[in-house]
């Protein structure tokens, strides 16, 4: 019965340790991944990091462009923008996929720094 309980322990402990510290978790921490920042995050704040479905396909022509002019030109194309991290900060967001809006990750001047669909 006491090596049932401690089992029961050890397993709870492992799997609340594999729960924490992924990707999202390092999303204001210089020492994550590499996106080619030139402020002081280095992770994407774009939904699944700008890969799979909902960084796919495309930026629609709106990285290097200021917020106002990117917003402008989503909005032309008949876009929602939503501006996901601006600087060192990553902003808290529904996970829903919206196929008509642009998510923006800005950098610390507001000059978008990388763009997906979602």
């Amino acid at each position: 019965m006491r090596a049932a309980r401690a089992l029961v322990v050890v397993t709870g402990v492992v799997l609340l340790a594999a729960c924490g510290g992924g990707p999202a978790s390092t999303a204001g921490d210089p020492s994550g991944s590499s996106s080619g920042s030139t402020t002081g995050r280095t992770t994407s704040c774009l939904p699944g990091g700008g890969t799979g479905a909902q960084g796919a396909a495309r930026d629609d022509g709106v990285v290097g462009l200021p917020e106002a002019d990117a917003v402008a030109r989503a909005e032309a194309a008949g876009l929602t923008a939503r501006v996901v991290g601006r600087g060192d900060e990553c902003y808290a967001l529904t996970m829903d996929f919206l196929p008509d809006r642009v998510n923006l990750d800005l950098d610390a001047d507001g000059v978008v720094r990388g763009a997906s669909r979602g």
